[in-house]
């Protein structure tokens, strides 16, 4: 990006411009640097989409950095983060349920840990999943047999041209880690569910309970992006065949193959994303040469 679009921004909105690196805004710790702008309410963000269409910038709506691999070299789009009004969250008591309500850039785990808390069942599988809601609907985010789709009632977008929509869940395209918005340029920037209602010492219980297995399964005691490669439609889960492959604490560089869980790639404190990278083909290979199913990522690229 020009020096005279970067000051066009920073005029424009002063208080929101980041000039980051990638890797503090990533949960694998890796990339390099970037424009960023935070962005408050849809008003901001369709002035900022008409400003971007008007000079050409390409943009990457980035949440908390999870499934995502970031360039060693930074990129050239333009980060955009939502926060304020686009996090915010309402709570509604209705009959004997919940209503809820919240921005596309409110922390999914957070809002699971509140929701255990308020007797609202259903979100329980999202403690402890990085992440915003925004990012859970874009990956249609699930764990432990439930889904974000399956709660879920409607989707508040901003397209490209800046035009606000409202979307109902039958019409997201939801299947397995996938929806719709993962094939159209909408940027989500608010949800709506209904929660049914449970005893919080119950769902308190259960969120404990998975956390724990989380903690027991994944390596979340180093930087990762989750899961790397996606289930395949017929055959073992991705770990089974990586581990199968003998490739468990296989590393490049700082980046190293779980010896936990081998559908993870974990930063061992100083890997390069050329690391990662150089590490995902090398299981694709292997595996592909050894069980002769074809891995597909499952993490978006930056950059």
């Amino acid at each position: 990006m020009n020096k005279g679009v970067a000051d066009l921004l920073r005029g424009r909105y002063p208080d929101a411009v980041r000039s980051i690196q990638l890797s503090e805004w990533t949960t694998w710790q890796v990339g390099g640097p970037a424009i960023a702008i935070v962005v408050s309410s849809r008003g901001m963000l369709s002035d900022l989409l008409g400003i971007l269409r008007q000079e050409g910038l390409s943009w990457f709506l980035l949440g908390r950095g999870s499934n995502i691999l970031a360039s060693d070299n930074g990129c050239s789009e333009i980060i955009i983060r939502l926060a304020g009004d686009l996090a915010s969250v309402r709570w509604e008591h209705s009959g004997s349920g919940w209503r809820l309500s919240c921005g596309g850039g409110t922390r999914f785990p957070s809002l699971s840990g509140v929701a255990c808390s308020k007797g609202a069942s259903g979100l329980a599988f999202a403690i402890g999943i990085p992440g915003t809601v925004g990012g859970a609907i874009f990956m249609n985010a699930g764990a432990y047999g439930s889904s974000i789709s399956d709660m879920l009632t409607e989707v508040d977008v901003v397209d490209s041209e800046g035009n606000e929509r409202v979307i109902r869940n039958t019409e997201c395209g939801f299947s397995y880690r996938s929806s719709r918005f993962q094939r159209e340029a909408l940027i989500v920037t608010g949800a709506k569910f209904l929660l049914k209602e449970a005893d919080p010492a119950e769902l308190r219980s259960e969120a404990r309970r998975i956390l724990q297995l989380r903690r027991d399964k994944f390596p979340l005691e180093y930087p990762n992006a989750g899961s790397v490669f996606r289930r395949p439609f017929e055959g073992p889960p991705p770990g089974k065949l990586i581990e199968d492959s003998g490739l468990k604490g296989r590393a490049v560089g700082g980046a190293m193959v779980s010896e936990k869980h081998a559908n993870f790639i974990v930063n061992n404190g100083h890997a390069s994303s050329s690391d990662i990278l150089n590490l995902m083909n090398v299981v694709r290979e292997e595996v592909l040469r050894k069980s002769g199913i074809l891995l597909k990522e499952e993490i978006r690229y930056l950059g």
